[in-house]
């Protein structure tokens, strides 16, 4: 069990095989650097991968493949810089847990202070005990910081050590097993050197040209001396120091590492680094940046360890997004800032955006501006594409260009793969939704009238332009897309990819088009008429937004369930079971490939396609969707679609069990809950289709704050009120959420006894209408609804 409440993850035993994904779960980060979890003494090899990056640091690379040259673009692993190890002196090895028997190991997070501690117990084959402790950080104080102590205590001898601190900076993006056929060296120029007892790698990107340096400075405490001069290769630099331990007399070596990137880098990691304090200074520094964060994420939960998994996933989503990614162009990476799909951005900020929206609205709108910064290049997107507006790409990077990769490796068959995923054209709307709610929760209106506004009206343009009528029916398709499920990319023995009337697509792009023309009317009329007037925005083309928002086209089986897209009922049938027999633990879609099959042939989903339909809109906007599109779907439909749905769906997406978990709550609290507890425990079951070595699964972890919040607890807003619908499933224990919103600050509190109680602070500038089942009532600064959930009875307090 890796949770230790109140908030620690902990692995009590050194295993090699699952090293990899430790690294990721006890990473650190601050928002702009960040380290994997690696140990100290280890380099790079079949068991360890240490990785350096700094946020939006990206590079492109050539490859030629099947023919055609392509150009990925990837966030680039940087020198290393926490090597550090030790061997008695007068010894050959040095120090690998391999070569001892360890007695007692521990590996852990402290997510209350952002700091990790690894301990061994060991003994070597002298019969000499030793126990290390490893202390280290990334500092949320001074963004450019990292820093380790590490103590190295004697239990039953005595003698001298050699300690060898080094930088490596013969390094490549080699983590992700799916990537490595790729160009994959993206540093050029390196050099390292030492400069007045710090040591140094300076590099550069190849193809960006981006100037990056790692600096390092090494202190003993107590008595030491330089054993002989530093040495240098080509890419690395080392020193290496004696100093005397024993029994009651450790060796405590601190490492301090700082990391700049720019013209004149190795500079200032040279200038920051000769003035930083000592690893405890530091600590302190930290621990106070930290404190004001956790202090606004107001989540407790019971039991414990339920609280202990919501609040590390907060951590991981702070040490991926801080104060320190504000003014900086960055966005949301899906499994944070590490290799896992080249370090790129898809949609994940839709999932966490409502909880930091709640809770730190200048980080959210800080992930906003990314988007809006890219939104001349989406406008060049749809013009390149034929289309009007403005069109997102689905992967993102140092630019808004699409940068989705043409191909992908498969491992099984050892072939590239084409990758048509490109076509998710329903990230707009991610887009849209994002700015909307963002405005709607925190009263900016500011964004919302100037840059918010124009991302979404071109969205909203870029839809209709995919839209087609049917002049027989009088209904609108969108054709040549995929769907968020992504197995499906192209009909069978079709001439190219793309899927027609996706529901999931068409459904928000008719939200976003209601939405356009619902902004229209809430703008100030003269920024109205503005914005008309330099988007050439005229009358026939709002009455045709208003008619494809009306009349967009979905799918229905003969029973009524709504189709993930037109003709899926036709594929052939998935024998799970089977499939599972012959080729046991591979990827539907990878194993298939292998065999010279293809996924698009069969009724089997990667993901929740149309169910992220009723994790995306809840509190009646989906409904208002679907009776605007003249398709009103009731509770009975829904658990038709649901279950034809998850009989089909394979989860091999970290998001598709938390949809699940949203998309159940009303329809069956039971499968929602354990849906739920398994998105919380993926990240720690090696074992599971969604555990990876690769990054942290952001996005679900965001998304399970999220569902706790929006659909178990049931708080939603609205322009002038605050919607209360809780559904919370029977094995929910009590939770305690102190959020914000437009209206105040508010505490909801659910007693997992039937009665969920909205509080409003008493500072709050006047009362706000919440609406629950039972109707209105008017919650005055320092007052009370209390909602009881069986029955859904309200009164005020």
């Amino acid at each position: 069990m890796p949770f230790e409440p109140p908030d620690g993850t902990a692995y009590t035993r050194y295993e090699p095989d699952d090293e990899g994904r430790r690294e990721v779960l006890l990473a650190l980060g601050n928002g702009r650097l960040s380290l994997r979890g690696t140990a100290c003494w280890a380099e790079a090899d079949e068991t360890h991968y240490p990785g350096t990056y700094l946020a939006g640091l990206y590079n492109r690379l050539p490859d030629l493949i099947e023919g055609e040259p392509v150009n990925n673009e990837s966030l680039v692993n940087l020198p290393n810089g926490l090597l550090l190890n030790f061997r008695v002196e007068g010894e050959r090895r040095w120090f690998a847990p391999e070569a001892v028997q360890i007695l007692r190991y521990r590996h852990a997070l402290d997510g209350g202070t952002g700091i990790t501690r690894r301990e061994v117990l060991f003994e070597d084959g002298e019969g000499r005990r030793t126990a290390l402790t490893e202390d280290r950080l990334v500092s949320m104080a001074q963004p450019h910081l990292a820093a380790l102590r590490l103590e190295i205590a004697p239990q039953n001898w005595s003698g001298r050590l050699e300690v060898r601190a080094a930088i490596e900076g013969d390094v490549i993006n080699g983590s992700v097993n799916c990537l490595r056929p790729f160009a994959s060296r993206h540093l050029e120029a390196v050099s390292p050197e030492a400069r007045n007892g710090l040591l140094l790698v300076s590099a550069r990107t190849r193809t960006s040209r981006i100037v990056v340096a790692v600096a390092a400075r090494t202190r003993i405490h107590g008595a030491a001396e330089q054993a002989w001069p530093v040495t240098a290769t080509a890419c690395r630099i080392a020193e290496t120091l004696h100093v005397p331990a024993g029994p009651g007399a450790p060796a405590v070596v601190e490492k301090t590492l700082c990391v700049h990137s720019g013209g004149d880098a190795a500079a200032r990691a040279l200038a920051e680094l000769r003035d930083a304090p000592g690893f405890a200074a530091l600590r302190d520094a930290h621990g106070a940046a930290w404190a004001p964060l956790r202090q606004r994420i107001g989540v407790e939960a019971e039991p414990a360890d339920l609280g202990c998994a919501l609040r590390l996933g907060t951590v991981r989503i702070l040490q991926t997004v801080s104060p320190h990614s504000r003014h900086r162009d960055v966005g949301f990476p899906s499994r944070g800032w590490q290799e896992a799909y080249r370090g790129q951005i898809f949609w994940d900020e839709t999932l966490v955006l409502p909880f930091l929206a709640t809770r730190l609205p200048e980080l959210a709108r800080q992930l906003l501006d990314y988007r809006r910064a890219r939104l001349p290049d989406a406008k060049r997107n749809a013009e390149e594409a034929g289309l009007r507006g403005a069109l997102y790409p689905w992967r993102s990077a140092s630019d808004g260009g699409e940068h989705t990769p043409r191909f992908q490796w498969n491992p099984l068959s050892r072939r590239f793969m084409p990758d048509h995923t490109r076509l998710q054209r329903h990230i707009g709307a991610a887009v849209a939704l994002n700015v909307w709610h963002y405005a709607m929760t925190t009263g900016d209106d500011d964004f919302l009238f100037g840059d918010g506004a124009e991302m979404i009206l071109e969205i909203a343009r870029c839809f209709n332009s995919l839209a087609r009528r049917d002049e027989a029916t009088g209904r609108y398709s969108i054709a040549g897309v995929v769907g968020p499920d992504e197995f499906h990319v192209q009909y069978p023995g079709a001439p190219e990819p793309g899927l027609r009337d996706n529901a999931y697509t068409n459904v928000m792009a008719a939200w976003t088009l209601g939405c356009a023309l619902r902004l229209l009317d809430r703008l100030p009329p003269q920024r109205a008429a503005a914005l008309r007037a330099a988007l050439a925005l005229d009358e026939a083309e709002l009455r045709r937004w208003d008619a494809v928002s009306r009349r967009l086209r979905l799918v229905f089986d003969a029973g009524g369930v709504l189709l993930p897209f037109d003709g899926f009922d036709r594929l052939e049938p998935f024998d799970a079971e089977a499939f599972e027999a012959e080729h046991p633990g591979e990827r539907p879609d990878l194993g298939l490939e292998k065999s010279g099959d293809s996924i698009n042939r069969y009724q089997r989903t990667k993901q929740a396609d149309t169910l992220m339909l009723r994790y995306l809109l809840s509190h009646g906007a989906l409904e208002q969707v679907l009776e605007r599109l003249g398709y009103p779907m009731d509770a009975a439909q829904w658990r038709r679609t649901a279950q034809h749905d998850l009989a089909r769906m394979s989860h091999d997406s970290s998001l598709s069990e938390l949809v699940c978990a949203a998309a159940l709550a009303p329809l069956d609290p039971a499968a929602s809950w354990s849906a739920f507890s398994r998105t919380l425990r993926a990240e720690h079951n090696p074992s599971g289709p969604t555990a990876s070595s690769d990054g942290a699964h952001l996005g679900s972890l965001g998304g399970a704050l999220d569902v706790l919040q929006r659909h178990y607890l049931g708080f939603g807003l609205d322009w002038d009120r605050i919607l209360l619908n809780p559904a919370p499933p029977a094995e929910l224990g009590p939770v305690r959420l102190a959020l914000r919103c437009r209206f105040g600050r508010f505490t909801l509190d659910w007693g997992g006894e039937g009665v969920l109680r909205l509080r409003s602070d008493g500072g709050n500038a006047g009362p706000v209408p919440v609406v629950h089942a039972s109707g209105t009532t008017l919650l005055p600064p320092g007052g009370e609804v209390a909602v009881a959930v069986a029955g859904l009875e309200a009164a005020a307090e």
